[in-house]
């Protein structure tokens, strides 16, 4: 998770405490979040300081975003004091790099025009490395008392061991540009393919499907070779298939990106939640957003934007 600062002055993130309503404390949050957090009592406001904290100005401002942590939350009456400090070893992130990872960071166009403090059920630091805006070397070269080593933002290939007992490893290469399906084989999601095939076309990548691949004997082993080979996989969490379910846990333990998505807020399991999925509707309409919020996320993914 990490904290949103937005505020209108533009002195505000100079170094001196800030000071805002309570009203517009914990604002733009889940309820979950809020109804955890928004007492601000000293068991939480010591659970918020651990999160990091991105500061910015309102967007008319166009001034860029600092990365830092809150080192003190007071508050009585009406009004909340926030102390905090910037990372200086970090670099500011453009306005316009903010606002194409809106889906990303989890905020609105709006919601970046007004004063408030927002928390955020995001990774800050791997969704800005996976962005571009921050590289594992950046991380790694703080000194060890700074805060974000203390933040897992990813491992290396060498520090885990994936051995696989069950599936074979397939002899051809990762492809960063190939992109795997993982969905219900159903003529009820014929559509929903065709929404997916047109938003990886738009991202310059290409598509695949197993139920298009003979290449093992066994039906599974295909499935894996595919997510292996896969630099990106979609998940479609819809009807709570089974196998959907087992095939995005392939691509989590695999370390592919994975772009769940879903019709029903409900066929999302639980202990996936926390991961961001796109939610869409089964007719024109909702496809057509399907295809257009699918192809940004493409483009992030891939680096294409």
């Amino acid at each position: 998770m990490y904290n949103l600062f937005v505020a209108y002055s533009l002195t505000a993130w100079m170094g001196k405490p800030y000071e805002m309503d309570l009203g517009r404390t914990l604002t733009y949050t889940a309820e979950p979040l809020k109804a955890k957090y928004g007492a601000l009592d000293d068991e939480m406001c010591q659970a918020l300081q651990t999160f990091p904290a991105l500061f910015v100005n309102e967007k008319q401002h166009n001034t860029p975003g600092r990365i830092g942590w809150i080192t003190k939350i007071r508050h009585r009456n009406k009004e909340a004091r926030i102390e905090y400090e910037i990372d200086r070893n970090l670099p500011s992130i453009p306005m316009e790099k903010l606002l194409g990872l809106q889906w990303e960071l989890d905020f609105t166009d709006w919601e970046m025009n007004t004063t408030h403090w927002a928390l955020k059920d995001v990774d800050l630091f791997p969704a800005l490395i996976e962005a571009g805006l921050l590289t594992a070397d950046m991380i790694a070269a703080q000194p060890t008392a700074n805060k974000i080593r203390t933040i897992n933002t990813a491992q290396t290939a060498s520090e885990i061991e994936a051995r696989p007992t069950v599936f074979r490893t397939p002899k051809q290469p990762r492809d960063p540009n190939l992109v795997s399906v993982m969905m219900p084989f159903s003529p009820a999601f014929t559509n929903v393919y065709a929404a997916i095939q047109k938003a990886v076309q738009a991202a310059e990548l290409t598509c695949e499907r197993a139920d298009n691949i003979w290449q093992e004997n066994e039906v599974i082993q295909d499935i894996f070779s595919l997510i292996y080979r896969s630099g990106i996989v979609v998940c479609d969490f819809t009807q709570q298939n089974p196998n959907v379910f087992y095939e995005a846990g392939i691509a989590h333990t695999l370390g592919r990106s994975v772009v769940p998505i879903s019709q029903n807020d409900g066929d999302v399991p639980f202990d996936l939640k926390h991961h961001r999925y796109l939610k869409y509707l089964n007719n024109g309409e909702g496809l057509e957003d399907l295809v257009r919020h699918l192809t940004s996320r493409l483009k992030t993914l891939s680096g294409r934007v």
